[in-house]
């Protein structure tokens, strides 16, 4: 094992990095949300790991998609591979990289050379980090549409006292791992299936965003560009069970869109969201007929517990 390599509560880590890059986020001016993804977590689960160097890699990778990305999200998580093999990931809805760019990281990822022009000079240290871990690290980017950057180390799991003393204690863990999975995602996993929810959004990042959010929820989502699109929708289709209403909208705003969906459904549920929080906004969203509003950028878990009220 590395030299530095001491007990790490994993999740606990995670959520540490989260408050501290969430901090980081709301002092932007940018439209960006910072999940973490849960859904793959490991109850209580401590590793082996080098904790200063794990955060030295994240700091790099999530600042990196903090400067290129102007909306949408960044998202971090980690999963157990096969293999023995524990793959951090970094997310976001930038601009991505240009595939000339990307084919030379790779080739820098594959190299041994410490090497690399400027643009990826921060990179060829995190590598130079992984691969002192014992690791290895790629990057799935398409240009306009965001980055994933991977990187695994070896999955060292460490019990309350100590490592696991044979290989019938790893095989709990990963036991544990994917029953405590499965009871997690039971939290969310299909508890609106057959629900339809309407989404008015025209930036089609913030779509993305709730696209994945709303991915382990079983619902069917629709997709409205402007307010126009979303009252059309509602009278083309009975089934839709909520609206999710933008209220900053080319063509019809969502406010004056609400007006006319709530005429048509008066029962209807409408939330609001608006990325330029006034202080009247919420009253303007009710007084429109909005039954609930929220800002963004949006909280993931407050949107969730929200939309329960009205589709449980």
């Amino acid at each position: 094992m590395i030299k530095n390599d001491s007990i790490c509560q994993l999740n606990d880590f995670l959520k540490e990095l989260k408050a501290a890059y969430g901090k980081q986020i709301s002092a932007q001016p940018k439209r960006i949300m910072f999940l973490l993804d849960e859904r793959n977590f490991v109850p209580n689960l401590s590793v082996y790991t080098d904790r200063e160097m794990l955060e030295s890699i994240f700091g790099v990778l999530f600042n990196n998609a903090l400067k290129y990305t102007e909306k949408g999200y960044i998202k971090i998580g980690y999963r157990i591979l096969e293999n023995n093999i524990l793959q951090f990931f970094v997310e976001d809805t930038g601009s991505g990289f240009d595939p000339q760019v990307l084919e030379e990281m790779t080739k820098l990822f594959a190299s041994s050379d410490s090497g690399a022009g400027d643009n990826m000079s921060n990179l060829a240290d995190v590598n130079r980090l992984v691969k002192a871990m014992g690791g290895k690290m790629r990057i799935d980017s398409q240009q306009g549409m965001g980055n994933t950057t991977y990187f695994s180390v070896e999955y060292k799991p460490a019990s309350v006292e100590g490592v696991a003393e044979d290989q019938q204690a790893e095989n709990a863990v990963a036991k544990t791992h994917t029953e405590s999975s499965a009871q997690k995602n039971n939290s969310i996993n299909n508890i609106w299936k057959g629900k339809t929810i309407l989404i008015a959004e025209d930036e089609i990042v913030n779509y993305m965003f709730l696209e994945v959010l709303f991915e382990e929820t079983g619902a069917i989502l629709i997709h409205a560009s402007d307010g126009k699109v979303a009252i059309d929708t509602v009278k083309a289709n009975p089934d839709i069970h909520l609206v999710l209403m933008d209220i900053k909208m080319a063509n019809i705003n969502g406010l004056d869109a609400t007006r006319q969906i709530k005429a048509i459904r008066p029962q209807l549920p409408v939330i609001a969201q608006t990325a330029y929080a006034m202080q009247d906004d919420e009253y303007k969203a009710l007084q429109a007929g909005c039954n609930d509003y929220i800002s963004k950028p949006i909280d993931a878990n407050k949107l969730i517990n929200l939309m329960k009220k009205y589709l449980w």
